[in-house]
C-alpha cells in the first residue's frame, strides 16, 4: 500500500505554500538582469555560481516581482489539471499568455529569463520547445472545461506547426528524426526530441494528421536507435562526451512508453532494458529509502552534476514514471519516504531543490516546487485510480 499519510502531508503543505507566494517565485537558472554581461562565457560563470551557491543572496522579493517563467506554470497547470482546481488553472493560464514568444509565428513558450549554459544562451524573448511541449501535454489531457474543442485544436496545431516548421529537425534518414533542443543549438539531446516526437504522435492521432504520425515515428524511431547496449542512453550525440543521468532517463522513457501504442512498429523490448537499467542502476536503497543515483559513474559528469547528490527532477520524475507508467508501489514508497525526510520541510511546506556534495540547497526554487506538486498529484491520481 502506498503511504498516503506522507503523500497527502506533502501535497496540502506545498499547495498551501504556493498559494500563500501566489505561485511566484524565483527559477533556479535566474540571474539579476543588471549583472549579466555580453560575454557567453561569462555569464555562464555567474549562472553556475548562482545556481550552486545553496544561500540565497538574490533577496527575497515580492513574489511576482520576480520574472515570469515557463517552467514552473506549465507544471503547475499538470498538477492543478490532476486536482481539477479551476480557479488556479485560470491564474496560471493569464500567465501563460504573458509567455508567448513574440519571435514565432506559430505558438511556442517563452524563456522568460535569460539562459546561459555551457552548450547555449538563449536570451529571454526567445522560444522553449520543451516548455512548449510540456503546455501541449496539458492541453491534451486537460479536464476542467476551460477550452472548448476549437480553441483547443487550434493551439495544438500551431504547436505541433512551430515545432515542425520553425524548431525544425535533422533528417537521419533510415535512421529516423531528430528534432532540435532550442532555437540556437544544433547538438543533438535526445531527451527532447524524444517528448516531441510523441507529442507530436498524440496529436498526429487524435486529429488523423498524417504529416504528425510520420515525424513522431520518425523520432521514436531515431531516439530507438540511439538506445545503448544496457538500456541507457547518453545525454547528446557525440561529439559530446558520455555522459547518463536519472532524471533524462526518465524523460526518455515517459515518451516511449507515451508513444508505444501510437506506433506501427514494437518499441516494448526498448522501454523493457531502458526500465531494467533504470531501475538497478541509477537507485539505491538505504532502508526503507530508495534514493536516486544522480549519474552513471562510469561516465564524467556534465556541467553542475558533478556537485549534486540528487536533483529534485530525481525524485519527481521517477515518482510519474512508477506511478504512472510503470506502477511499482515498492518504487514510489522508498522514494515518498525519502522525500519526506530530506527534501520537506514541514514547517513552510515547501522542499528543497537538491541535494549538493557541500549539503541542502534549501532555496525554494519555483520550478522545483511545481515538478514536486505534480510528480505527488501523479501519485495521488494513480492510487485513486487503482482503488476505483
Amino acid at each position: 500500500m502506498i503511504n498516503t499519510s506522507y503523500l497527502n502531508q506533502m501535497i496540502n503543505g506545498l499547495d498551501k505554500w504556493l498559494q500563500s507566494i501566489q505561485f511566484c517565485y524565483m527559477e533556479c537558472n535566474y540571474v539579476p538582469e543588471k549583472l549579466l554581461t555580453n560575454n557567453h562565457h561569462l555569464n555562464v560563470i555567474l549562472r553556475t555560481f548562482f545556481r550552486l551557491f545553496p544561500i540565497n543572496i538574490r533577496g527575497d522579493k515580492k513574489g511576482d516581482t520576480y520574472p515570469l517563467t515557463p517552467q514552473a506554470n506549465v507544471a503547475l497547470l499538470k498538477a492543478y489539471n490532476l486536482s481539477k482546481n479551476k480557479k488556479v488553472i485560470q491564474i496560471l493560464l493569464k500567465r501563460i499568455r504573458k509567455l508567448r514568444s513574440t519571435k514565432t509565428k506559430h505558438f511556442a513558450l517563452k524563456q522568460g529569463i535569460k539562459i546561459s549554459i555551457s552548450l547555449y544562451e538563449n536570451d529571454k524573448d526567445d522560444p522553449t520547445p520543451l516548455n512548449t511541449v510540456w503546455f501541449g501535454q496539458f492541453l491534451l489531457e486537460e479536464q476542467t472545461g476551460i477550452f472548448s474543442k476549437q480553441n483547443k485544436k487550434k493551439l495544438l496545431l500551431s504547436i505541433s506547426d512551430y515545432l515542425i516548421e520553425e524548431l525544425g529537425y535533422n533528417d537521419h534518414y533510415s535512421e529516423g528524426v531528430y528534432f532540435y533542443y532550442g532555437p540556437t543549438l544544433k547538438k543533438e539531446i535526445y531527451n527532447a526530441s524524444a517528448l516531441i516526437s510523441a507529442f507530436l504522435l498524440r496529436v498526429g492521432h487524435l486529429y488523423d494528421i498524417q504529416l504528425y504520425k510520420t515525424l513522431g515515428e520518425r523520432g521514436i524511431q531515431y531516439i530507438v536507435n540511439k538506445q545503448n547496449d544496457d538500456g541507457s542512453w547518453f545525454y547528446a550525440s557525440p561529439p559530446e562526451r558520455k555522459s547518463i543521468d536519472c532524471f533524462h532517463q526518465s524523460y526518455i522513457l515517459q515518451a516511449l512508453c507515451i508513444a508505444k501504442d501510437y506506433l506501427p512498429f514494437d518499441i516494448s523490448i526498448s522501454i523493457e532494458k531502458g526500465t531494467r537499467y533504470y531501475r538497478q542502476s541509477l537507485f539505491k536503497m538505504r532502508g526503507d529509502l530508495i534514493i536516486p543515483i544522480r549519474y552513471d559513474k562510469r561516465y564524467l559528469p556534465r556541467n553542475t552534476w558533478l556537485f549534486q547528490s540528487v536533483d529534485g527532477r530525481d525524485i519527481a520524475e521517477a515518482l510519474v514514471f512508477f506511478s504512472k507508467y510503470s506502477y511499482d508501489e515498492t518504487m514510489i514508497n522508498g522514494l515518498l519516504s525519502y522525500l519526506h525526510k530530506e527534501f520537506y520541510d514541514k514547517k513552510t511546506g515547501a522542499f528543497a531543490s537538491e541535494i549538493l556534495i557541500w549539503g541542502k540547497n534549501k532555496i525554494p526554487y519555483i520550478e522545483f516546487q511545481a515538478w514536486f506538486l505534480y510528480s505527488l498529484e501523479t501519485v495521488s491520481s494513480y492510487i485513486k485510480k487503482d482503488t476505483v
